[in-house]
């Protein structure tokens, strides 16, 4: 009996699988949520880096800094165009405008004051009028309009040659009053003159302005590049610029012109020009012969308007015309209009 109630035990079939009840809620599995996963990798919180290294926000910091002081200065580099309406300050002495290095289409370089090349006289007269001298021209009126000027003369691009371009109105597309002068000769100065402000590539433009007084109109010989000699009288702004460019070939600068005060107000940056030039040839000043030979005359004082009376009627008088000034940096090169360009007229 116990050896069959053992066997029988034996072989009792397995439990058969539970089939659910089709009237009862089934049991969906669960899923698993991901917090209780176990993680296939670290995860970190996010965070920024700058908090974790300061010194990163204030290198940043400083770059941002000297991107915003040299667009400042590029600024301040970039020529202004005849008209603006903007103004620099000329002697706080903060920065100086640059000359450009080098010009497209020239290996020219504008000579800036004290080299001796801007003193040197006397300089050789065009003797031959070719292509090759139509093509220096061509040549010296690019590096003007790239340099933003209205007149060059070959002293400032190192060439020791009488013969100087200009274009009263600045503009490359105003072909027509591009002029090319050569062995030019100034004949007859009208006694009536102006006063006006003038400065100069070679002293980097509107760094070094001064007050320049110029005959009204002059009467000028000279010959073009192809040979051919012209008689002219010029007038206005046309006089000025000639008259400019005829004092390089001469071994004069406008800076022999200004009167005492002018000098005086630029002398800062006069220095930082000397300080530039490391020869021990440089040239301050001109010959004393060319001194003495100045016409006009060198500004002894700045010119004053004359005061009215108190009580006197004001007269009334016709509006000028219009004209074209030095402009900023314009000019041969720069400095603004002086306001306080004055009309000195003969007694009659």
């Amino acid at each position: 009996m116990g050896g069959a109630a053992q066997q029988g035990k034996s072989l009792t079939p397995p439990d058969e699988p539970q089939i659910p009840d089709p009237k009862s809620p089934q049991q969906l599995p669960q899923p698993t949520r991901w917090s209780n996963r176990e993680p296939s990798f670290r995860h970190f919180p996010q965070t920024t880096m700058l908090p974790r290294q300061p010194f990163l926000a204030l290198l940043l910091l400083l770059m941002l800094i000297n991107l915003g002081q040299a667009l400042v200065h590029y600024q301040k580099l970039l020529p202004q165009r005849h008209g603006s309406s903007s103004q620099s300050n000329h002697h706080c002495g903060l920065y100086m405008r640059m000359n450009p290095t080098s010009f497209d289409g020239s290996n020219f370089v504008i000579t800036e004051f004290p080299r001796p090349a801007l003193r040197r006289v006397p300089n050789a007269p065009v003797e031959r009028f070719d292509k090759e001298l139509e093509s220096l021209a061509e040549e010296m009126i690019s590096v003007m309009y790239q340099a933003n000027g209205v007149g060059l003369a070959a002293p400032q691009v190192g060439l020791n040659d009488m013969m100087f371009v200009y274009n009263p109105s600045g503009d490359p597309e105003v072909k027509a009053m591009e002029r090319v002068v050569c062995n030019p000769k100034i004949v007859e100065y009208s006694t009536e003159t102006e006063v006006e402000e003038e400065a100069c590539l070679s002293f980097r433009s509107d760094d070094c302005p001064g007050s320049v007084a110029r005959s009204s109109w002059i009467q000028v010989v000279y010959q073009n590049e192809l040979g051919q000699q012209i008689r002219r009288r010029l007038k206005g702004f046309e006089a000025r610029v000639f008259q400019h460019e005829y004092d390089h070939l001469l071994g004069l600068l406008c800076w022999d012109r200004f009167p005492p005060e002018d000098r005086e107000a630029v002398k800062a940056n006069i220095d930082k020009l000397l300080g530039l030039y490391p020869e021990e040839d440089a040239v301050i000043d001109p010959h004393p012969d060319q001194l003495k030979i100045m016409q006009p005359p060198p500004l002894t004082a700045r010119r004053m308007p004359p005061l009215e009376a108190e009580g006197e009627p004001e007269k009334k008088t016709a509006a000028p015309k219009a004209k074209t000034g030095f402009g900023a940096p314009g000019g041969f090169g720069g400095g603004s209009k002086s306001k306080r360009a004055k009309k000195k007229k003969a007694k009659k």
